[in-house]
Order: structure tokens, then sequence, then C-alpha cells
């Protein structure tokens, strides 16, 4: 019975993670967007990701953005990310339940 109580545990701390992933994600669009700094001299600039940054979108002719992905990046924010939360998680439900092991 412990083995399933925590596979539900960790299933809610991916679920949890995953919804504060995107959340950070689009926090970090939405600062690029809304900042007055990303537009210098008609110069666009969009970088997506936290602590490391994933997404990178710049302009140097108008019509046309160059972007690059960084893969790499992106699995050390979504493995930071769900390392941090589920740990959280699961402390908090241990914490709940004291007598539990």
């Amino acid at each position: 019975m412990r083995i399933n109580n925590l596979t539900k545990h960790l299933f809610a701390g991916t679920l949890l993670s995953v919804l504060i992933f995107f959340s950070i994600s689009f926090i970090t669009v939405l600062f690029h967007i809304n900042s007055p700094l990303h537009r210098i001299n008609d110069f666009h600039e969009l970088k997506i990701g936290f602590p490391f940054i994933y997404y990178h979108e710049f302009m140097v002719e108008f019509p046309i953005p160059n972007s690059g992905w960084y893969l790499t990046n992106l699995i050390l924010d979504c493995f930071l990310t769900w390392l941090i939360v589920t740990a959280i998680y699961l402390k908090t439900k241990k914490l709940q339940n004291p007598n539990r092991h």
C-alpha cells in the first residue's frame, strides 16, 4: 500500500510541477512583451525560460525573426522545476501526516 500512496503523491507532484513550469514560462513571456526595454531602435528580442533560457528570438530584418531552441536548457528547466516542486509537495505531505512512514 505504501508504494501505491507514493506513486499517487509523485503523480500529483509531477502534475503540479508541469503547471508551475508552464506558469513560469508564461510569466517570462509577459515580462518581455510588457517591458518597454525590449524595443530599442526597433530591435525585438524575446527570451523564454527561468533560470535557464531555452528559447531565444530576435529580429535582424523586419519580416523574418531569427529564433532558436536550447533543448538542454529546456530539459534542465523541466527537471529542476520537477525536483523542487515534487520535493516540496512530498515534504508537506509528510509534515501533514507525521505518523506515516
